[in-house]
């Protein structure tokens, strides 16, 4: 067995090492996998662990209820947030377009799992798209239900593995528009990725979302309670690729909006102490009554232009 720890590729955690809070149940499967070795009690424990990984495989669901339960009840006032705003970008390293995304994909899954569905979307950007494609084929009747078994059933005829994109296409009946690029100052994507660093996204899905945001605003309403559908920029792409001057003209545009968002976001720099789903612990965890893997085994020009390409979630 001992020759076994060293084939799995996982770093052997020795002398019960200090972890997030959050990480307990890590430290347990990586003990149950490949110390103790569990799945070798038979087909009910392989049964158990497939079980375990279907859970994980719909996380986003229970992340997006708990997210949902600090926007309404305001729980992030009791870690010193001020904001659900502030505690997103602050403490979670995460816009408040993104949770907000996690939170409405969790909700449509949600539902889908109170209808009787086994097989859900994958993840944020499955469950987001399947919303807005539903909601352009049907605004008055919601048809999640129906076009989501349309997806399932003609993905199975098909053999296809089911994406966002080919969500998006079989309820639809379009295909979704290729990528587009356009070109931004060296400085400004520079700034934009630093940005974007800061709270944990991609600088392309932070670009999607100023974009987003200019091309179609919402009216004033409560942020605190509110939430917010995927952006949609492809009625905008081909303008993107265009090599007219006008469309030259909108490229300087969209430089000078992404300047103005950038100068306006607040620097909100901080360490992830802050944030109750990344905080360490600071003191010496219990032993716990399970056993640990033994001691004995050591272990360019500042105004270069740059392209970027607007992302198609899969």
């Amino acid at each position: 067995m001992i020759g076994n720890l060293y084939n799995h590729g996982f770093e052997i955690p020795f002398n019960d090492p200090e972890l997030p809070q959050w990480a307990d149940g890590h430290l347990d499967k990586f003990c149950d996998l490949f110390w103790h070795e569990t799945w070798k009690n038979g087909d009910d424990a392989i049964a158990s662990l497939e079980i375990d990984m279907l859970a994980d495989r719909y996380a986003y669901i229970k992340e997006g209820m708990a997210l949902r339960a600090f926007q309404i009840y305001k729980l992030y006032q009791n870690l010193g947030f001020k904001t659900f705003k502030q505690y997103c970008v602050k403490g979670l390293k995460k816009s408040v377009y993104y949770v907000k995304r996690v939170i409405k994909a969790a909700q449509i899954s949600w539902s889908l799992m109170l209808e009787g569905f086994t097989e859900l979307p994958d993840n944020v950007s499955q469950a987001t798209r399947l919303a807005n494609s539903v909601s352009q084929v049907s605004e008055e009747v919601d048809k999640t239900t129906s076009c989501w078994q349309d997806v399932l059933d003609k993905a199975k005829d098909q053999s296809k593995p089911i994406t966002a994109n080919y969500i998006e296409t079989t309820i639809t009946g379009e295909t979704p528009h290729p990528l587009a690029t356009a070109k931004l100052p060296r400085d400004v994507w520079d700034k934009l990725k630093a940005q974007a660093k800061r709270q944990g996204v991609k600088p392309e899905k932070l670009l999607e979302e100023i974009v987003g945001n200019y091309l179609h605003p919402k009216p004033e309403s409560d942020p605190e309670t509110e939430t917010v559908d995927e952006p949609e920029s492809k009625n905008n792409e081909k303008g993107l690729t265009s090599k007219t001057p006008e469309i030259k003209a909108w490229e300087k545009d969209l430089q000078d909006l992404v300047q103005e968002r950038l100068t306006k976001e607040p620097n909100y720099q901080t360490t992830a102490d802050n944030s109750t789903f990344a905080r360490t612990k600071k003191g010496k965890k219990k032993q716990k009554n399970k056993t640990h893997p033994p001691e004995q085994y050591d272990r360019e020009s500042p105004h270069q232009s740059t392209e970027f390409h607007n992302p198609t979630a899969y």
